[in-house]
């Protein structure tokens, strides 16, 4: 809309408003409030006395009278030292803005910067409803005068010298050049006048809509927010165009009120302030007949007889909120992940994004996050908050049994067996009917893009990220596949078999002991297939043994991995891949610095401080990866998984198995828009590399295609892998500490973990409270499922078969061939058409243990030393 063709008719007198509250006249709205009652001095006596009252206010009188001779006269003649004021022209205004954070289809997640500020480009994109509700607060005849208003201005001074209450009668142009001089406290008439004078110049200089779209712009509107497009956001949730009369109203109220006092959820109880000066605002729009349409008025008075909008429960906004809820671990700014992203893909700070220092912030950063992903990750795993202690009157205590008013301050809850327990309070949490104090994290990435739809490390992204770097868990199980495919890019195929014997004695593990498949005692050999399929531990170990443990961990960084926690020291590692195709790492964990430990940007200490220390540039030293030592700077044991990795890598990982090998780097960025909406490109493209062949990667596809768990299968072709990891909490022999499912279709790979809320190593407890049955495919499993299923209805992915396997490596047995050159002949590779055909297998079919070797049988080499272990092959199947 434009300017009105005539003038806004006077009217009656605006009707008084309420008495003003102490301390308000420093805001400068008296013109709309009533002016308080002199107080009564009695019976002056007559003659002088009464005489020197007069004379007193008359000399008051002609002082404001000359001084608006002056003012006008100033605006003819433009002379004296007033007149040097530099008003800043509204183009040359510059200060910084904050940036929003939005979901992947735009929707705002959150906003991080001093303050929220939003700025408004063009005039035509102000709507009628902010328009005229301020010109009918502050100044219906804007678009009338030459920016100085010589009637109200002569009446507020007349008032003010003769002892009413301060009165304003400032201009919006008055207004905006004491805003941009920083004069508004001032209350002064000289402070008026150079308003006055500056009001002119910018008058004769710019149009009405640029300085009425500035002003608004510039203005403070309470709760944190600078700016109209702000201010809409902040006190309504809507964008400015979707403003309602009403609103507008309102919004137009906290011009001048920055103090909140006409703030509704702020005044005290029974103030009507607030409500007073909206219907005022209210009642001035319908004097507006030659502004406004007839629909528009009556959509006023519509709106006045349903009574003052309300506004949103936040009581004060500043410009970094939203990060408190799940997608808080990904945009917090102590260590969110898309900090670290911007800064290495788009090569700008936090500085950058804060707007605190002019010309910075107003960008938009658009997540790679999926609403419909995101909100079904939540239904899945969230079990809303941790039970809190209570009273018998049901109020907070904290750890001092002290009464408290918020929740966040009162302690957890702990059980008779030293566990937190959550409210479960999803009905549609997968876990709902399992016990309180099992946790889980989830996270979604897409395979041949890297992009991560969806993120769940728990319910407080200011809290512990159960998927992130900070909580990592062992991987257990879901981590063979990363050994198989080290196995097989060392030239072994699937079918290659490997001695399953547990427990199984290695020379490398020295007092560690021998290594066990999960508690089984078995002598039993198996293809690499079945050894990752029946989640078999003592070949992984051999594996690792073999090619070395620093080629697995290769393997799994060229795969995606970027973090993994030393059991021993509890150091971190975080992995880079460098422009030259070679792998580095740094170290991380608190340091002892100067008496105290290292500290974050908060002045808390830093568990992720570089214990390496940092370069030049003040970034954590890098070490090169030595892939000549085979047991550094992790053991074999990394072969089952022992070492702690995140819930987002292992999804990263899977989603390269489903890529057909390819590794797109994951990220949460999707892009970068400045303030006047165009996209920032980014300083270097997103890492995408062949990690291994497609066919090696579509046989492991085709291992991980028969593992599920309970609930069976989905009925989409996938590749996944069950694992568990054992608990070490006293009291709780042979319990399991953490479950997991890692499973990808073509479009999407999950992650699924659980554990106690308690602590990394206190056990998982099944629905009745015990121990028993706690696997990946009895807790992980059905999480993943949920999940996925839901991930398929939601975004109808449709069936992707897996491409047929073209066959890799050789079917090696020298994991099976015993010292003296021979296989068992109890082996079951020696029952397969290759093995009867091997003269290593020595005999077949022998007689059972126990009975007695006949002269054919021995002559034909059927019989067995009686003192030799009985073979078998127990324990088949899904082992977690």
């Amino acid at each position: 809309m434009g300017p009105p063709s005539g003038g806004a008719p006077a009217g009656p007198p605006p009707p008084a408003g309420p008495p003003a509250a102490a301390g308000r006249a420093g805001v400068g709205r008296a013109s709309v409030v009533a002016a308080r009652p002199k107080p009564v001095r009695g019976t002056p006596p007559p003659g002088k006395k009464r005489k020197k009252q007069i004379s007193v206010r008359r000399r008051r009188v002609y002082a404001a009278l000359i001084m608006v001779c002056l003012m006008m006269l100033g605006a003819v003649t433009v002379a004296g030292s007033w007149f040097f004021q530099n008003v800043p022209a509204p183009k040359d205004l510059k200060f910084g803005e904050s940036t929003t954070i939005t979901y992947a289809d735009g929707t705002t997640v959150a906003g991080y910067g001093e303050y929220t500020r939003k700025l408004v480009d063009t005039y035509e994109e102000l709507p009628d409803q902010i328009v005229w509700s301020l010109l009918a607060l502050e100044d219906k005849d804007f678009f009338e005068h030459d920016g100085v208003d010589y009637k109200g201005t002569m009446r507020a001074l007349v008032n003010n010298v003769t002892g009413g209450d301060t009165q304003g009668a400032s201009t919006i142009s008055q207004q905006y050049a004491g805003m941009v001089q920083d004069i508004r406290d001032d209350m002064s008439y000289g402070r008026k006048a150079r308003e006055a004078v500056m009001a002119m110049k910018l008058e004769q200089q710019y149009s009405k809509e640029t300085i009425l779209l500035h002003y608004l712009n510039l203005n403070f509107y309470g709760r944190g927010s600078y700016g109209i497009a702000a201010a809409a956001e902040i006190w309504f949730g809507v964008p400015l165009k979707d403003l309602t009369w009403g609103q507008g109203v309102m919004l137009a109220m906290q011009v001048k009120a920055g103090d909140g006092s006409f703030d509704p959820r702020l005044v005290e109880e029974g103030d009507t302030a607030p409500a007073d000066r909206w219907t005022h605002g209210m009642e001035q729009l319908l004097t507006l007949t030659d502004d406004l349409s007839d629909e528009q008025l009556d959509a006023v008075q519509a709106e006045l007889d349903a009574g003052m909008p309300a506004t949103l429960e936040t009581l004060e906004n500043p410009g970094t909120w939203g990060h408190e809820g799940a997608t808080g671990f990904i945009t917090n700014p102590t260590d969110g992940y898309i900090w670290e992203e911007l800064e290495s893909r788009y090569g700008l700070t936090q500085e950058d994004f804060y707007g605190e220092k002019e010309g910075t912030g107003g960008y938009t950063v658009q997540l790679t996050i999926d609403p419909e992903i995101q909100a079904l990750a939540m239904e899945t795993a969230s079990r809303g908050d941790l039970k809190r202690v209570k009273n018998d009157a049901d109020q907070f205590l904290d750890d001092n049994d002290q009464v408290v008013e918020e929740r966040a301050a009162a302690a957890e809850y702990v059980n008779d067996d030293g566990f937190f327990e959550f409210e479960d309070s999803n009905k549609e949490a997968a876990l709902y009917e399992f016990n309180e104090s099992m946790a889980d994290a989830v996270v979604a990435v897409e395979p041949g893009t890297g992009r991560v739809l969806g993120y769940y490390g728990g319910d407080n992204g200011l809290g512990i990220d159960k998927a992130g770097i900070e909580n990592p868990h062992p991987p257990s199980s879901t981590f063979k596949m990363v050994t198989a495919a080290t196995a097989i890019l060392e030239g072994a195929s699937i079918d290659s078999w490997w001695n399953s014997d547990s427990p199984r004695e290695f020379e490398a593990r020295g007092d560690a002991g021998p290594v066990s498949n999960a508690g089984r005692t078995e002598n039993i050999d198996k293809t690499l297939t079945d050894s990752v399929r029946d989640s078999r531990n003592t070949p992984m170990y051999a594996i690792a043994e073999k090619y070395g443990a620093t080629t697995v961990l290769e393997t799994a960084i060229r795969m995606g991995l970027r973090t993994m926690q030393a059991t021993s020291s509890g150091d971190i590692y975080r992995f880079y891949i460098e422009d030259d195709g070679t792998i580095t790492y740094t170290v991380h964990n608190t340091v002892e610095a100067d008496g105290g430990y290292v500290t974050d940007a908060n002045g808390n200490i830093d568990p992720l401080a570089s214990v390496n220390g940092y370069d030049d540039d003040g970034n954590a030293v890098r070490t090169p990866l030595n892939l000549d030592d085979t047991r550094a700077p992790f053991d074999f044991e990394i072969g089952f998984g022992q070492f702690p990795t995140s819930v987002k890598d292992m999804a990263t990982v899977y989603a390269t198995i489903a890529n057909d090998g390819v590794y797109n780097e994951t990220h949460f960025v999707e892009k970068v828009l400045n303030r006047d909406g165009e996209e920032v490109q980014p300083i270097r493209g997103l890492e995408e590399t062949q990690a291994m062949d497609a066919s090696i990667a579509r046989n492991l596809q085709w291992v991980g295609s028969e593992i599920d768990g309970d609930g069976g299968a989905i009925d989409h072709p996938y590749t996944g892998k069950t694992g568990t990891w054992e608990a070490n909490w006293d009291g709780f022999d042979d319990a399991n500490a953490h479950t997991w499912y890692v499973g990808a279709i073509k479009q999407l790979s999950i992650a699924a973990w659980v554990g106690n809320a308690t602590a990394e190593s206190a056990p998982l407890l099944n629905k009745d409270g015990g121990t028993d049955n706690v696997f990946g495919g009895t807790l992980s499993y059905p999480v993943w499922k949920q999940f996925m299923e839901g991930a398929i209805e939601a975004k109808e992915y449709e069936r992707v078969d897996w491409t047929q396997a073209e066959p890799q490596g050789s079917a090696i047995v020298d994991d099976i061939v015993n010292d003296d050159g021979t296989i068992d002949a109890d082996s079951a590779y020696c029952a397969t058409p290759t093995g009867a055909a091997d003269s290593r297998c020595g005999v077949q079919n022998p007689p059972a243990g126990g009975e007695e070797c006949d002269p054919i049988s021995e002559w034909m080499g059927l019989c067995t030393n009686e003192e030799e272990p009985p073979g078998g092959g127990g324990g088949g199947g899904r082992d977690d």
